[in-house]
């Protein structure tokens, strides 16, 4: 695994030019932005914006491509935005610019020069076979989690709290405070320094908002860990010189933190200081996450992680009843990480094994649905469960479900990522089968366009986003190597 501030200015571009760094949600395979991004690369290197433009992309609302994923199997819906691949890979060359890399870097390294305040969270890619995510995940689990456990042997309490809508909240101006330091940015508002630039190219790809940057790439999870930085960077200067704490630790991985310290009276000092410094850069702690506890061991652990590790809830070779389980394990965590690997485990254990229909597969289908109802987070998992079943049944009877489970969907708001996973059950039978999402239509008609390309001086190939060659080898049942159990998990 290797961070990106350990790569050079050119690795750190690829790796940001990669199809899993361009969109974080599980997509099915045949939409791959590699194409598009290397044809605009070559296209645009080493331009300045103006000279592709007839017009501001900040004129536009529509400039990016939003899909909504939800956060607590409830109301609070995120977009997860298709940053326009022009605007996308135009930020990627500024911020990869050698001398800019080198400026960038070095700050990060200001950012860290306290050793207890450790960021787990700075992007990484994967040395061997295993996917980013998945090492992203293990780093969280090595640097933070487990951490977090082994820290009870130094410290007497910690305290736990996170950011309200971290990304929607993060003020783009901040991103120049960060790179440039607050005073030089608040007094140089040119557009030569790096710090304005950056927020310039977000406003354009923004509808000129200051409030918010778009979420869904490992690029905007790095601006992200710029304004976190530092922020840690500040807390770091009034913990040493408006306290007496020494004896003290703060894990953040990207809008969590986990504080550490020898008495409940030092943490709440510290608690004080992060929620100053975080309110200055328009950022909220989520008052009802926020605790405080001597028991740090349980508290290291997430409650649902916890719970899965005393109890089993899938039944042996009873798909129905390990689905009941699994249903009201979700309720109690919607939309948790544990839900996945349940998911992932109950796959592995008793449906890709399956050999003939289910006697009870209408009931399981019910309760499939059910679950990714108020479970985002487990669309692909359960699209795999479901492909399965499918395997045995009819094309007429597959065509049924899949209408029945449309109409369930439309009653709820922002369905067009269940669209994008219910069309890959249907697409090698019937490609032309009529979605609303654009993104689904996009696989069955070249005249739709994804992003809002008014104000460019040349035409974009959107057709470059699907990879026929998937498309006409698709087996007619999900397999698993198509969905990746891990895309949710840090969401």
């Amino acid at each position: 695994m290797k961070k990106v501030l350990d790569m050079s200015n050119g690795d750190a571009k690829a790796f940001f030019l990669k199809n899993k760094s361009y969109f974080s949600l599980d997509l099915p395979p045949y939409f791959d932005f590699n194409v598009l991004l290397e044809t605009i690369n070559k296209k645009i290197s080493g331009k300045d914006i103006r000279s592709y433009c007839t017009d501001k992309p900040s004129k536009y609302e529509d400039v990016n491509f939003k899909l909504y994923h939800n956060k607590d199997g409830k109301y609070d819906w995120r977009p997860f935005e298709l940053i326009h691949p022009v605007l996308y890979v135009n930020l990627v060359n500024e911020l990869c610019e050698k001398d800019n890399w080198k400026k960038i870097c070095k700050r990060f390294k200001e950012f860290q020069s306290n050793k207890k305040i450790i960021c787990c969270s700075i992007p990484c890619e994967s040395n061997n076979k295993k996917s980013d995510k998945k090492d992203t995940i293990l780093n969280w689990w090595n640097t933070f989690e487990q951490k977090s456990i082994s820290l009870a042997l130094e410290y007497n309490c910690m305290a736990i709290t996170d950011i309200t809508n971290c990304y929607g909240s993060i003020y783009t101006h901040s991103i120049a405070w960060a790179i440039e330091t607050k005073p030089v940015a608040k007094a140089n508002r040119d557009s030569t320094l790096l710090g304005n630039k950056i927020d310039k190219l977000i406003q354009e790809m923004s509808y000129q908002q200051t409030n918010g940057i778009p979420q869904g790439s490992v690029l905007m999870d790095f601006i992200a860990e710029m304004v976190l930085g530092y922020g840690d960077e500040q807390i770091s200067k009034r913990i040493s010189s408006e306290t007496k704490i020494k004896d003290y630790k703060i894990l953040r991985y990207r809008d969590d933190y986990r504080i550490f310290a020898q008495s409940e009276f030092d943490l709440n000092d510290i608690l004080k200081i992060i929620t100053e410094e975080l309110t200055s850069l328009n950022f909220k702690l989520n008052a009802n996450k926020t605790i405080i506890s001597d028991d740090i061991i349980t508290n290291s652990i997430k409650k649902d992680k916890a719970d899965l590790l005393l109890h089993n809830y899938l039944v042996p070779n009873n798909l129905q009843k390990s689905l009941f389980n699994i249903r009201s394990f979700s309720l109690q965590y919607p939309n948790s990480g544990s839900l996945l690997v349940l998911m992932s485990e109950l796959y592995n254990e008793q449906v890709k094994t399956l050999t003939k229909r289910p006697s009870n597969y209408d009931q399981c289908i019910s309760i499939l649905v059910e679950i990714m109802m108020k479970n985002p987070k487990a669309y692909g998992m359960c699209i795999l469960v479901l492909s399965t079943i499918f395997k045995s049944l009819g094309k007429t009877t597959v065509e049924k479900y899949i209408n029945k489970i449309l109409k369930k969907f439309k009653k709820f708001p922002n369905t067009s990522y269940i669209e994008i996973w219910l069309q890959r059950l249907t697409i090698t039978q019937n490609r032309s089968k009529k979605y609303s999402c654009a993104l689904c239509e996009k696989v069955y008609s070249n005249s739709i366009n994804i992003w809002n390309s008014n104000w460019l001086n040349f035409a974009l190939n959107e057709d470059l986003i699907l990879d026929e060659n998937i498309i006409s080898s698709l087996a007619p049942s999900v397999t698993a190597d198509e969905v990746d159990p891990f895309a949710y998990e840090l969401l």
